[in-house]
């Protein structure tokens, strides 16, 4: 008690002293953007209060592709994008669109190992800083079973990480991680879990939220407006600060 007096004593004394008080440490926002939000502003985007944005640096193949093939493969905007947004001072990160595929255990790696090859020679390599690489997976799934989708999972996780020198965030909702058998197995060895749910104010998390472990990013809206980027944009926000999530 006499301890909590005196912090409150000095308080009021740095108040009539003209000191302010300490302001609350902004929450940090973010977004993630593809090819199809065209070129974006990305130091209106920063101006905007954005911290944060994942980057689609490819795409996998699958149905939807079927009736744009354009929209496949390496994303055109991505080294531009991500040069910009550095420039500005936005935390940057590169993430793939899994479209998994294959079927029986050779093709769904040789499936897996396609599209992490691809999405290593988009990014590179890493630099201090930048976001973890993600995985966005989402339905659909080529048919996989439940075991054939974790081999997938696991095959690209495991190259991305060999050859990028971190290890993979996971990005999907409870819905199409219960197509893996709602596996902990990725949780427990480590991958950052990246939530989507919608409209909520508190998202649901698969595997038992992440065996214990919780998100790590959520994507609480995919029609949200930011300066500098034309129509709607997903927005994100983080449980754990930047540097827990970002290379070393």
């Amino acid at each position: 008690m006499r301890r909590a007096a005196t912090v409150v004593l000095l308080s009021l004394l740095a108040l009539a002293a003209g000191a302010a008080p300490a302001a609350a440490a902004r929450p940090e926002k973010g977004i993630d953007v593809s090819r199809f939000q065209g070129k974006i502003k990305w130091q209106r985007v920063a101006d905007d209060g954005i911290d944060f944005a994942f980057v689609q640096a490819s795409r996998g193949s699958g149905g939807d592709c079927a009736v744009a093939p354009d929209d496949c493969g390496a994303d055109g905007q991505y080294e531009r994008s991500y040069g910009l947004a550095r420039e500005a001072g936005i935390r940057v990160g590169a993430y793939h669109r899994a479209f998994a595929g294959g079927g029986g255990r050779k093709r769904t790696q040789r499936d897996a190992r396609k599209e992490a090859r691809l999405f290593i020679e988009m990014v590179g390599s890493l630099h201090d800083g930048d976001l973890l690489p993600a995985l966005d997976l989402e339905t659909p799934f080529g048919g996989l079973s439940k075991k054939e989708l974790r081999r997938w999972v696991r095959v690209w996780v495991d190259l991305v990480q060999k050859k990028l020198g971190e290890k993979p965030i996971i990005y999907t909702n409870t819905t199409s991680w219960s197509a893996t058998g709602d596996t902990r197995k990725f949780a427990r060895a480590g991958h950052p879990l990246w939530v989507a749910n919608w409209g909520v104010k508190k998202p649901s998390v698969p595997a038992g939220n992440w065996d214990g472990a919780g998100w790590s990013v959520w994507q609480h809206t995919s029609s949200g407006r930011v300066n500098g980027i034309d129509g709607n944009v997903d927005l994100n926000r983080v449980r754990v600060e930047l540097s827990q999530i970002s290379a070393r």
